[in-house]
């Protein structure tokens, strides 16, 4: 009876530390998976998005636990490793099984594809580990956290070895007895893996967020433009800029005070170095300032009509297609 007992409480504590590693895998891709959607949300491109994650997760030790990031083909897009990156999954690469069911499993590349946030054992040909899947929301991007299976042996097998102490110790004194100090010594355990998980998730954050802000700092730098008023070139501040318009292929800034002025760069080339949170690329023609926006009317069915303070020469219509982009840009200002 006493060792069916033993075996009984081993066994639950082993399911304890192994579920306790997985939810913590689960909130740290939730979280990160969270921060990335804000990043897109407040304007940044994927790619920059993309750099930010790599340069946080870059060179780190992936012995004990690590964070990389497939998109839904199956293809390794961020990794410690630099020399994973672009590699695709094999279809029978490895299988997800659950802990509450050994029987159950999900090939770890279907739940790629289909974008599942899903966790488990990863079995692989070689070896297994702890893996979770979460989904950032708006793209074709999964985040996965990988942890080291052989570090929790390491730990059930030091567990083993003085449950079996007390066990012999013990054994006639009763189950009971047994199950309590199992239970505080699992608790033990528990609290030192969700402290590494916990501080392994603060590196990555602090990372990501000094990234930020130094991406942060170089938006702030791009103040004022050299635009030709006449014949003279002449600094034309951002903060003065009410919209940029193209006509026969010239680029024309327009201030504020109604002065006009052009310059020798595209749209696309100035709309890169303006706040986008400030700036909106109304159309192919045209970049308007939040500032310099008077009213705006419903055109047709489908569109809308924006009226500027200075009036624009050209008629600025936001499309069916950036509709909804539109209305989340204009609501911020």
């Amino acid at each position: 009876m006493y060792y069916y007992s033993f075996n009984y409480v081993y066994s639950s504590a082993t399911n304890d530390l192994l579920n306790q590693q997985i939810e913590n895998s689960k909130n740290q891709t939730i979280l990160i998976s969270k921060m990335l959607s804000e990043r897109l949300s407040s304007g940044y491109s994927k790619s920059q998005v993309r750099e930010e994650f790599q340069k946080s997760i870059e060179n780190m030790s992936i012995e004990n636990s690590f964070v990389c990031m497939f998109d839904s083909t199956g293809r390794e897009i961020c990794h410690p490793n630099q020399q994973k990156i672009g590699k695709m999954l094999s279809e029978n690469n490895s299988v997800i099984k659950f802990i509450s069911n050994q029987k159950a499993e999900i090939n770890f590349k279907k739940a790629i594809i289909e974008k599942k946030a899903t966790g488990g054992l990863r079995e692989l040909k070689k070896y297994t580990e702890i893996v979770y899947l979460n989904p950032v929301k708006n793209t074709n991007w999964i985040v996965a956290s990988h942890a080291n299976v052989e570090k929790f042996r390491t730990i059930f097998s030091n567990l083993k070895e003085k449950l079996s102490l007390i066990f012999i110790l013990v054994w006639l004194s009763s189950s009971l007895l047994i199950y309590f100090v199992l239970q505080f010594m699992n608790s033990i355990n528990l609290k030192k893996i969700g402290e590494i998980n916990r501080d392994t998730g603060k590196q990555y954050f602090n990372e990501l967020k000094t990234i930020s802000k130094t991406l942060d700092k170089k938006e702030e730098i791009t103040k004022r433009v050299l635009a030709d008023k006449g014949n003279q070139l002449t600094p034309v501040f951002i903060n003065n800029i009410a919209f940029i318009f193209t006509e026969n292929k010239i680029t024309y800034i327009i201030e504020y005070n109604n002065e006009k002025s052009s310059i020798n760069l595209t749209l696309d080339e100035l709309f890169k170095s303006l706040n986008q949170n400030t700036f909106y690329r109304a159309s192919r023609q045209i970049i308007v300032s939040a500032k310099a926006i008077d009213k705006i009317q419903k055109y047709g069915t489908t569109q809308l009509k924006v009226f500027t303070n200075p009036i624009s020469p050209i008629d600025i219509i936001i499309s069916k297609a950036k509709l909804t982009e539109f209305k989340k840009w204009a609501g911020k200002n």
